[in-house]
């Protein structure tokens, strides 16, 4: 029989115990975790959530799974994770909309408030194209012909809003000029319009490249600060125009629901630290012209605020 006096000193780690969550009772992942993809399959954020779960199925020997759930901007896709259970098997993985959506359309969700940062995987920056016979052989050429006469120079997005509209939005800031913009239903009508001179020039993502390459378009300059290792002749839009200050990327980030246990967080964050540094993952970027760009899930929630407030930037720039 138990004394009194063990039975009493049990009696704390028993509480300790009873206290503890269900996800810390057990060793997480104990079933597959689901990636919820706001956009359809075979964006660029798709192919970064499918690498990612591909790998960590391997890594931890327990299946993970992709799930697209577009629409409204990718607003249905991520209030679906909003609203699910903070146990760590549902988790979002996206891009630059979940800052800008709730700017342009009102959301049920709060970008910040309502998710747990665990990583920054990835960035890819914009490229500034123009047709192979444009008289435009650089950034600096188009801000000349701005200035010399307003709003003579036109620019093809992917839409109102965009990341391609903020690209054309972000020179006119910086440079002081003023474009046309020439928002198209989609990013592949805008560089069919570019190539044929319709528009001068465009912003666009890596599906741009492919034309680039086929001399069907010409690529002035790409919008990150620096230059991209996988296109390292390409100018960024600073060399190329003579500015200061222009820096445009899309990251792609997973993130939890609001209240994930950060337990849980630092593991997949651990987890996905080793990934993006793999020969694996690093030749896929390459392949996508994507950089690795990885931040863990401290460094991702401390600047969670900031990239708020850099996106509202952006997307005022639009309306402007």
């Amino acid at each position: 029989m138990l004394s009194r006096r063990t039975l009493l000193a049990s009696l704390p780690a028993a509480s300790a115990l009873l206290a503890r969550p269900s996800w810390a009772q057990s060793a997480w992942p104990e079933r597959p975790v689901r990636f919820i993809v706001p956009v359809a399959a075979g964006a660029g954020t798709d192919l970064v959530a499918r690498q990612v779960s591909m790998a960590l199925g391997k890594l931890w020997n327990n299946a993970s799974i992709v799930e697209n759930k577009p629409g409204a901007g990718g607003a249905v896709g991520t209030d679906y994770v909003a609203k699910s259970a903070p146990d760590g098997y549902t988790l979002l993985c996206t891009f630059s909309a979940h800052y800008t959506t709730p700017l342009i359309d009102k959301t049920p969700y709060d970008p910040v408030a309502d998710f747990e940062p665990i990583a920054r995987l990835a960035s890819s920056p914009l490229f500034m194209v123009t047709a192979p016979d444009s008289p435009f052989k650089s950034v600096a050429d188009v801000v000349a012909a701005s200035k010399r006469k307003p709003r003579s120079v036109t620019y093809a997005s992917a839409g109102q809003g965009t990341p391609s509209h903020m690209g054309g939005a972000l020179l006119d800031a910086i440079a002081g000029i003023e474009m046309v913009h020439a928002p198209y239903k989609n990013g592949s009508q805008a560089m069919v319009e570019t190539g044929n001179g319709q528009v001068d020039v465009a912003f666009s993502g890596a599906a741009a490249l492919p034309l680039v390459k086929g001399g069907r378009l010409r690529l002035l300059a790409i919008t990150s600060a620096k230059r991209s290792m996988h296109l390292p002749d390409a100018p960024t839009m600073n060399e190329s125009a003579g500015i200061q200050g222009y820096d445009l990327v899309s990251p792609i980030w997973t993130m939890g629901p609001r209240g994930t246990p950060a337990a849980i967080g630092n593991k997949l964050s651990e987890a996905l630290a080793s990934i993006t540094q793999s020969p694996e993952f690093k030749a896929f970027c390459a392949a996508q012209y994507l950089e690795v760009d990885f931040q863990n899930a401290a460094q991702a929630k401390a600047r969670a605020a900031d990239e708020a407030a850099h996106w509202r930037r952006l997307v005022q720039l639009t309306k402007s």
